[in-house]
């Protein structure tokens, strides 16, 4: 048994080094292997402090099989304050060398600087039912009582711009598909916040759950799912103004906010399409066409 550290490192095309710091913890019993990343937004600062902590605190005697952590997997994303920064190639490809070998996946993410975010847990369909089974044994464990089911559709038809869809509307691929295995996506803190109480808590219930850590894990009763959802973007450049707030249940029509221009005058008026729950929203001021401002769930 043994915690080991060491870097990833890629170059890019412009000649520029990319890292991933990665902790190793390998169990006193031999056993399964588990990677958890955080940090692939780095302005989403719960996963980045609940993966240092769980690489930190714990005892690789308590530990059968091995635990891989990510503790920044977009270095650059943390170290330069980048909201929404992309998955660059080399990152991708990091990712996936930190994940071979593995028999189960943990990506933590959350709200950004400029993002509430009500926590739930995206659970990866890959079409095949046993691991889409454990995925979701892993979302009840995680415990924070709501699942987001999300599957890869293939590729989106092609757009006469060459953009791509935004991700919300069209999943990319994800690591469970390339590699076949379950994958939880936790969506947990918000607007820089640091508390890692409950995605710590959580990794550290999946664990058991799964046989990593001694002891039993706590029995969470099933999650709601989420059904129909709505992601609500802005129809031009202006400044938002919000009226509501994650959590908040609301009725079809209820008043959402509205984008103003500089001297006030009404742009866009946001309300809701139907009965649903706040599950995350931008609460930065200025938007560009397009540009995300709420999204509700039903369950």
């Amino acid at each position: 048994m043994m915690k080991e550290t060491y870097f990833l490192s890629r170059t890019d095309a412009e000649g520029n080094e990319r890292r991933m710091p990665i902790g190793i913890i390998k169990g006193a019993t031999p056993g399964e292997r588990i990677t958890v990343f955080g940090g692939q937004h780095g302005t989403e600062y719960a996963g980045i402090e609940a993966a240092m902590r769980l690489f930190r605190e714990t005892d690789p005697a308590d530990v059968s099989g091995t635990i891989v952590v990510s503790m920044a997997t977009h270095e650059e994303s943390l170290m330069n304050w980048i909201q929404f920064a992309p998955t660059h190639p080399e990152i991708a490809d990091m990712m996936l060398e930190a994940a071979t070998g593995s028999q189960y996946i943990i990506n933590c993410h959350g709200g950004e600087f400029t993002e509430e975010m009500h926590p739930y847990v995206i659970c990866r369909l890959i079409g095949d039912e046993a691991a889409e089974a454990v995925a979701m044994r892993m979302a009840r464990a995680l415990g924070v009582g709501i699942v987001s089911l999300s599957k890869y559709r293939g590729e989106p038809p092609p757009d006469p711009s060459g953009a791509r869809p935004a991700w919300w509307l069209w999943p990319k691929k994800g690591l469970c598909d390339k590699l076949g295995i379950p994958e939880i996506t936790p969506e947990i803190g918000q607007v820089g916040d640091r508390d890692d109480l409950l995605m710590y808590g959580g990794i550290i219930n999946v664990l058991k759950e799964l046989g990593f850590l001694k002891g039993p894990a706590i029995q969470h009763p099933e999650p709601n799912v989420i059904g129909d959802r709505w992601w609500l973007t802005a129809n031009q450049e202006g400044i938002y103004f919000p009226v509501v707030t994650v959590g908040q249940e609301v009725t079809k029509g209820t008043f959402l906010g509205e984008i103003r221009d500089y001297f006030g005058t009404v742009l866009q008026t946001v309300e809701a399409p139907d009965d649903a729950t706040v599950m995350n929203m931008n609460i930065g001021m200025p938007v560009k066409k397009d540009g995300f401002l709420i999204w509700l769930g039903q369950f």
